[in-house]
């Protein structure tokens, strides 16, 4: 219905990525998650070279970090926030100890660690939430020792440098970072469809559940690694302890249930990023306590140590097994695949812009139930489904009464919006057709394999001037910004979500805007003539200009910084 919601940025990332492959998004994304597992090993191994040089062990943190079930879980569903974070995350992990000492860290580093952090989160809100909990956690810890040995210069050093690393992600991603501080739940979930994840009985066991993971019988190894390694005197102990305190985090999170991204109905959260930063921690934690641990339990008589470190190895080795073979069978029939076919069938997208109430009718468990959106001409595209607005009350209220057999006025409501047919998709619910097809207000065009089609009586344009005796006549919206003509006074009324970026101009000046009956956005036009329809896009561009300035600064920050050898004076070299 229109959408005055700002575009995420990872959207932008993936324009600018496509330039690889021509400017064709589609692919660039087929053969992301195509290399995905590759990306995903590499990253990890990047990350782990750093704690031990023995290669069976670099592989085997690789393999088992790329085999985990939020990983597998997130390439069958198609998830990119949790993917760009299993991807990024062990080379932003890579660089955390050199913040022990921020004080002394160059602004390169700092402006290059935002930068990385700004690209995750374009993708994924709940990673900058995650990761702000980190910064926030050691802006505490710094100002409690600040508190007990009072150097004030020292203390301005590091604070500056940890409120840049927390600023700086959400300046990249303006407007849209900002926007969802008006709606917080979007610090939660990821781009896409929003699809439910698993229940917080899965999520203790770093299974984020939901359709196309893997069963919850089969139990990973995180949670034993973790617990195992809360308990080392090593450094896995830290690593462990974060990733415990996520995994705690991620199973709060999935007993939520919310709406977002114009669903309706509320569905439990995805908490994929925040278990792919549990599993790093684990894999970290099991690769500092398993390096050179063979030497040290060959010198010593058999205790716990001995039995912890064959049930670990066991464990992953078992998982690692169990999960490969469900991949290449049962896990290969996953939601995510180039072959599905489009759900509207191809001449219901032939006139530009034409709407479609499209009913659904889906299995969820054991259940049937009926779901619908309103489609554009064609399926939803990628990036779609994160702008789309929250759905109209009066078309809610009017496919409820058309269901239940009580919408006497649900067509009129349809083609106010703009709605011009009713597709219901095979296999349909037969009752549901007799009420539609008694009701009124809906007229049978066909039925094929693909469904039904009903034609919604009315005008049901996007543009619609009704005259002094009310008699309503469609307009036409040339794609070239050509002027609209009237030859009487009347009302414009745009089927559009209600928005006060829309603007009619005539003759320099702009209409009174105001809501009609249904919510809509309606123009009083007290003379005859040529009318312009604009989205006036002043405050956004704002915005976007002030994210640009924000990614200049910081690449020019990042940049190496000095003059060239013949900008020097000999004085100077001598």
């Amino acid at each position: 219905m229109g959408s005055a919601f700002a575009t995420p940025t990872w959207i932008a990332v993936l324009a600018l990525a496509s330039t690889f492959t021509f400017g064709n998004a589609t692919a660039l994304v087929a053969i992301l998650f195509w290399i995905s597992p590759i990306l995903i090993m590499w990253s990890m191994h990047m990350l782990v070279r750093t704690f031990t040089a023995r290669r069976w062990l670099l592989m085997g943190a690789s393999v088992s970090y790329a085999l985990s079930p939020v990983a597998i879980a997130a390439i069958n569903q198609g998830r990119l926030g949790t993917i760009a974070t299993l991807m990024c995350a062990p080379l932003i992990v890579k660089a955390l100890p050199r913040l022990r000492a921020i004080e002394v860290q160059s602004w390169k580093f700092i402006f290059g660690l935002s930068l990385i952090v700004g690209a995750v989160t374009s993708f994924s809100l709940p990673f900058y939430l995650a990761s702000s909990i980190f910064l926030l956690a050691g802006i505490a810890k710094d100002y409690m020792h600040f508190r007990q040995n009072p150097e004030g210069i020292l203390f301005k050093e590091r604070l500056s440098r940890w409120l840049l690393l927390l600023a700086t992600p959400f300046a990249l991603c303006l407007p849209w970072s900002l926007e969802a501080l008006t709606h917080p739940t979007r610090f939660l979930i990821e781009p896409g469809i929003s699809v439910a994840g698993g229940l917080a009985n899965e999520v203790i066991l770093a299974n984020p559940g939901g359709i196309g993971s893997i069963p919850w019988w089969f139990v990973s190894p995180v949670l034993l690694v973790i617990l195992v390694a809360i308990f080392s005197s090593t450094q896995a102990r830290f690593y462990a302890s974060w990733g415990f305190s996520f995994l705690l985090a991620a199973t709060f999170v999935s007993s939520l249930a919310i709406s977002a991204h114009g669903n309706a109905s509320n569905t439990h959260v995805w908490v994929g990023t925040w278990l792919a930063i549990t599993t790093l921690c684990a894999v970290v934690s099991g690769v500092v306590i398993l390096d050179g641990l063979r030497e040290r339990l060959a010198n010593s008589n058999i205790h716990y140590r001995h039995i912890l470190a064959g049930l670990g190895v066991v464990s992953v080795l078992a998982y690692s097994l169990t999960a490969s073979m469900w991949i290449t069978t049962t896990g290969a029939n996953s939601p995510l695949q180039v072959n599905r076919t489009s759900v509207l069938p191809p001449f219901l997208g032939i006139s530009p812009g034409t709407k479609t109430l499209v009913i659904r009718n889906l299995s969820v468990g054991a259940t049937d139930q009926l779901t619908f959106f309103v489609a554009r001409e064609n399926d939803a595209f990628l990036g779609d489904p994160d702008v789309a607005p929250k759905s109209s009350p009066a078309i809610d209220k009017a496919i409820r009464d058309l269901v239940d057999g009580s919408g006497l006025t649900s067509s009129k409501v349809l083609s106010a919006h703009g709605i011009k047919f009713l597709f219901m998709k095979n296999p349909v619910d037969d009752q549901l057709v007799r009420s539609v097809d008694g009701i009124g207000g809906f007229m049978r065009n066909s039925s094929t394999d693909a469904g039904i089609v009903w034609r919604v009586t009315g005008v049901g344009e996007r543009l619609v001037f009704t005259d002094e005796n009310s008699k309503s006549t469609p307009m036409l919206i040339p794609d070239d910004g050509a002027p609209v003509v009237t030859r009487s006074p009347g009302t414009l009324t745009l089927a559009e979500n209600y928005d006060s970026s829309w603007q009619v101009i005539q003759n320099g000046a702009r209409l009174v805007r105001t809501k009609n009956e249904y919510g809509l956005p309606q123009f009083l036009a007290p003379t005859p003539g040529e009318f312009f329809l604009i989205h006036d896009g002043t405050v956004r561009r704002g915005w976007l200009s002030l994210q640009f300035i924000v990614l200049l600064s910081v690449l020019v920050m990042i940049l190496p910084a000095g003059r060239r050898k013949r900008e020097i004076s000999v004085e100077e070299l001598t």
